[in-house]
């Protein structure tokens, strides 16, 4: 029993710790389920990308070998007439777009840039900004020289 009286079910940190492990647990289980293909070769890195707590807004595996990304999209929905979340390197001062991101649960598929692979070979962050759509000429995940990017998301690429 706590202090109070209580008993266990009464505790803050009962819950919390409760808490914490569903959200681990929920996470190694959506990690678990990703579909890797046929052939079982697993990805050399995975991205959650979302608020801690809550289910992810994209799941992102980085297959170095294959020289792809492949992003599966949770509960994020468009964020705007007009607009697209974009994925990018977020590498300090010199971020490096990637494509633009599937929403409402679904999937995409991008195949790396060298320089963008050799980076990911070496662990980075990954951002996520909310910018206007490309028009149909413009090439996907490219951007004009020198444009910065203001990241909405951000997350960390770990090796399986």
């Amino acid at each position: 029993m706590d202090e109070n009286g209580g008993g266990i079910f009464q505790s803050i940190r009962f819950w919390q710790g409760w808490s914490v492990a569903a959200t681990v647990a929920a996470l190694f289980a959506l990690v678990a389920n990703i579909d890797f293909g046929t052939d079982g070769h697993a990805p050399d890195y995975v991205a959650i990308v979302g608020d801690e707590g809550a289910e992810p807004l994209w799941v992102i595996n980085v297959d170095l070998a294959e020289g792809v990304i492949n992003v599966r999209a949770g509960i994020v929905r468009a964020p705007g007439d007009g607009e697209v979340y974009r994925l990018w390197v977020a590498r300090q001062g010199d971020p490096q777009p990637i494509g633009v991101l599937p929403v409402n649960r679904g999937r995409e598929t991008f195949k790396l840039k060298e320089t963008v692979r050799a980076l990911l070979a070496h662990g980075q962050t990954l951002g996520v900004s909310r910018e206007s759509a490309p028009v149909a000429a413009d090439e996907p995940g490219e951007q004009d020289g020198g444009q910065q990017a203001s990241f909405d998301y951000r997350a960390t690429i770990t090796r399986l």
